[in-house]
């Protein structure tokens, strides 16, 4: 975890360098000042939490410096340390903007306590301010994100993400789109020392480049044209908690970089800032590409995928675990009894076997939109077969389609469909049920509109340049 950063400002240098070697000893960050204006121009430069000041100084002294100190954006938490046993000087200090005031001498114990507690409540303070200012998804239903199984696949899975839970370490989740990915994420994050934080989530894939560094890392007010406050970003937000970072393969490269310095100094800047800024903030990131395969086509770097990739976890797609398909649909039954209060709401033997029979080419989310339509759609509480034809007719014929493939295949002496072929042909007739609406088609699809517009590219469907902007 981050250690709290202490500026100690005295003009005693005994004291100064006392107090500053106490506290380093008693785990934290430790600096020190001799005068409020080399005070003012260390907080110019880097960004401590709590600043700890003596009220009387030659030359500027703590008062002066602590109005100066609360003009400054983001400012530390500031306590001030007065000889004066009255009530007068501290009050006036508090007045002022100090957190508090410690009367001297004051003991290490009494020091760490009140520091303690003043980095508590800055950390508080910004990380609402940025989750305000933060780009977030919106609300969903806990219960829809829950992570249901009953396969031997995945609980070896869970296993394994439990005990990466434990540790603080990056974390790269791999598998199609639609196999839950997002959840496992959030699982990890919850039974983590994080998890009574909110965890804060970004879609890379949905991130301009132009605009990525402005939205990790927020700016300063006057930083850029259009920038009329100051923004805090999702570093911020996420400080003390989980960013999980999904599709991170769609990342630019220049903006790989730069996520790649944070992660290795856990240091930052806004943009147009000279001050190094720091925060705690646990990484999990996702995607539904081969990474590893990007490195060697130098589409995504190696160091930071060596970085990011600590720990490495795949969800295997829905056809691989046909045993939760019953398990999840009576999960997302349970949903829809509440949602639409039909407490009788349930599939026909018939109807689950179909499911059960279907590949399931959108894994997770392609079930739950189907169980949704049907339900919201029956007229009846016992959902048949034939009300799910959307999904097992598209399926079987799929299958149909696969297996005659595969027949003429081998009958010409040629090799099966390839994953990246099957792949290609769903999305294309994705696209063609949808009206050739790109955008509708991502959604369908789970993916980013970034994402759908590469495949089309690479499949020389015609895409415009222009259209990915």
């Amino acid at each position: 975890m981050k250690k709290i950063g202490v500026l100690v400002v005295d003009d005693d240098p005994l004291l100064r360098k006392l107090v500053t070697e106490q506290l380093s000893r008693s785990g934290f960050d430790a600096s020190s000042a001799a005068s409020g204006e080399e005070a003012l121009a260390s907080l110019q430069a880097t960004d401590y939490d709590v600043v700890l000041m003596d009220i009387r100084m030659n030359g500027m002294s703590g008062l002066d410096t602590l109005r100066g100190i609360r003009k400054l954006e983001d400012a530390p938490e500031v306590i001030m340390l007065t000889a004066d046993t009255s009530l007068g000087t501290g009050l006036e200090a508090m007045r002022l903007g100090a957190y508090d005031y410690l009367t001297k001498p004051s003991t290490l114990d009494e020091m760490e306590a009140v520091i303690r507690k003043a980095d508590e409540k800055r950390r508080l303070v910004r990380q609402n301010a940025s989750l305000r200012a933060a780009v977030r998804p919106a609300h969903t239903d806990d219960a829809a994100g829950a992570l249901v199984f009953g396969s031997e696949a995945m609980r070896g899975l869970v296993q394994i993400a439990e005990q990466a839970a434990r540790l603080d370490s990056t974390v790269v989740v791999t598998g199609e789109s639609g196999t839950g990915k997002d959840v496992l994420a959030n699982f990890i994050h919850t039974r983590s020392s994080r998890g009574a934080e909110a965890m804060i989530r970004v879609n890379c894939g949905a991130l301009p480049e132009q605009l990525f560094e402005s939205e990790f890392f927020g700016h300063e007010k006057g930083a850029f044209t259009g920038a009329t406050v100051l923004k805090r970003g999702l570093i911020e937000a996420a400080d003390g908690s989980t960013l999980f970072l999904d599709e991170i393969g769609e990342l630019p490269q220049p903006t790989q970089v730069k996520l790649l310095h944070f992660l290795e100094s856990g240091r930052f800047r806004r943009v147009g800032s000279t001050r190094d800024r720091s925060a705690d903030v646990r990484v999990i990131a996702a995607t539904n590409r081969r990474l590893a395969e990007d490195v060697k086509q130098g589409r995504f770097r190696a160091d930071l995928f060596y970085r990011l990739n600590v720990i490495s976890l795949h969800v295997p797609p829905l056809r691989e675990r046909r045993e939760d398909v019953p398990v999840l649909a009576e999960h997302f039954l349970a949903l829809y009894r509440e949602r639409f209060n039909r407490p009788a709401l349930a599939l026909s033997d018939d109807a689950l076997r179909r499911l059960r029979e279907y590949d399931f080419p959108g894994n997770i989310r392609e079930l739950r939109n189907a169980l949704e339509r049907a339900a919201a759609l029956s007229t009846s509480d016992t959902l048949e077969a034939d009300q799910l034809s959307g999904i097992t007719s598209r399926g079987s014929a799929d299958r149909g389609d696969a297996q005659t493939q595969t027949r003429d295949s081998q009958e010409a002496g040629a090799p099966p469909l390839t994953l990246d072929e099957i792949e290609r042909q769903h999305i294309l007739r994705v696209l063609e049920e949808t009206g050739g609406n790109r955008e509708r088609a991502a959604a369908v699809l789970g993916i980013s509109s970034r994402t759908l517009y590469r495949k089309l590219r690479e499949y020389g469907e015609g895409v415009d340049v222009n259209d990915e902007r």
